[in-house]
């Protein structure tokens, strides 16, 4: 063994999924049938003359040591436990270890099991890092441990593991395509240049929740180049077995987002034009929530209402809705915003795993922006989820925070 050419990240994940499955670093010689060639090579970085002396499995081991040292202790703890290295979480068998650990933090196993996937990509991540594959750590490093930070690094170039948790939740694999279905502008409501016929027609004037859309395309484009992203009005929208569909804007104004409401255990209670549209729980004693007013009839905040269904043939799709464009566009902000929206991610995955659930949080205007907070520091409103098509449960109902104290001129109520 005599390259080191760097191996993928996917592929030195690939290889340690595979060494973590048996005994693990319990029993190190596992190393050299569970590491291939190529990896082997790379940590080995040419001090190795005898592929499968006990030299190179001390190499190896000390190479990953490193790296796992390296980890957060939050993730720290979930690859220790993968790979056999805590005594009190010591079982031959990786769902022995991982059910372990899930009795000792009061959780689910499968809760476990999304953690430590995550820990094991970052600590491919680490294992990349050359001065990692060093026999003898550089000098910087025995002054002062390797971060967590070196895990942005790659060797194709930057990367972010926010990014990577955005992805994974939005499904925004290399190759895959979205459609976005963006709320339309009622016919009598449009102005005359959104008509195809019009002699100055602007096809993207017919839109209803265009700043949703924008954020939309922009972020999905900096997170996945490669992903292929389409938009569309309702009336425009036929089934083209996209692998994800964005259906953005409530139901008054998007046509799409109301062939999905008899599968939902909510509904917007529609009112004339210019007065707002209400959220309505019907299994929560007909919870009614909607958008908060100041005396001077200026919008305080509004409901981000984030729905995710995963339909049988395999395409996901995420309803953004809310009374107002105010929760349209604080769903989409809620789960996509970089640290804070991964963060969020996170916490949501956490709650419900890949379950359908229904999402309603606060969404504010300051100024002109449009802020939304982070779930891990304030919890959502509301968080309904369930499996199989079966009925929606509630995960977490926090409606009292929204409708105590409500000013007598409002006309919130449960």
């Amino acid at each position: 063994m005599v390259s080191s050419t760097a191996p993928s990240a996917d592929e030195l994940t690939s290889d340690l999924k595979r060494l973590r499955a048996g005994h693990g670093l319990a029993r190190p010689t596992a190393l050299l049938t569970a590491l291939t060639d190529p990896v082997r090579a790379y940590f080995a970085d040419g001090t190795i003359n005898e592929p499968g002396s006990a030299a190179e499995v001390t190499q190896l081991v000390a190479v990953l040591r490193r790296a796992i040292e390296g980890l957060a202790d939050d993730e720290r703890l979930y690859v220790e436990v993968d790979f056999n290295l805590l005594p009190e979480h010591r079982y031959p068998t990786l769902t022995e270890r991982q059910e372990s650990l899930a009795r000792l933090q009061k959780c689910a196993a499968k809760t476990v099991r999304r953690r430590a996937d995550r820990a094991l990509d970052t600590l491919a991540y680490l294992l990349l890092s050359r001065e990692l594959r060093s026999p003898t750590p550089p000098p910087s490093a025995s002054a002062e441990p390797v971060r967590p930070a070196a895990r942005t690094q790659e060797v194709a170039g930057e990367i972010t593991p926010w990014a990577d948790d955005l992805r994974a939740f939005w499904h925004l694999s290399s190759g895959s395509r979205v459609d976005i279905v963006c709320s339309e502008i009622p016919e009598d409501e449009s102005p005359e240049y959104a008509s195809p016929t019009d002699r100055n027609y602007l096809r993207y004037a017919k839109f209803a929740d265009l700043d949703t859309l924008i954020y939309l395309r922009t972020r999905f484009a900096q997170l996945a180049p490669t992903v292929t992203v389409r938009d569309f009005a309702p009336s425009e929208y036929y089934d083209t077995q996209a692998d994800v569909v964005v259906v953005a804007g409530g139901p008054p104004w998007n046509a799409t987002y109301r062939e999905f409401l008899p599968h939902l255990p909510f509904y917007f209670q529609p009112n004339q034009l210019g007065e707002d549209d209400p959220l309505v729980v019907p299994g929560l004693d007909g919870l009614t929530l909607g958008p908060r007013w100041t005396e001077r009839q200026e919008l305080l905040e509004d409901l981000a209402v984030f729905t995710r269904l995963t339909l049988a043939q395999g395409t996901t799709v995420f309803l953004l809705g809310g009374c107002l464009t105010l929760g349209v566009l604080g769903a989409a902000r809620s789960l996509l915003e970089a640290e804070r929206g991964a963060r969020s991610v996170r916490y949501v995955t956490e709650q419900v795993g890949e379950d359908d659930f229904v999402l309603v949080t606060e969404a504010r205007r300051v100024g002109g922006i449009t802020d939304v907070a982070d779930l891990t520091l304030v919890n959502p409103l509301l968080l309904l989820s369930r499996r199989n098509n079966d009925p929606f449960t509630t995960v977490i109902d926090n409606s009292d925070r929204y409708t105590v104290n409500q000013p007598a001129t409002e006309t919130i109520a449960r």
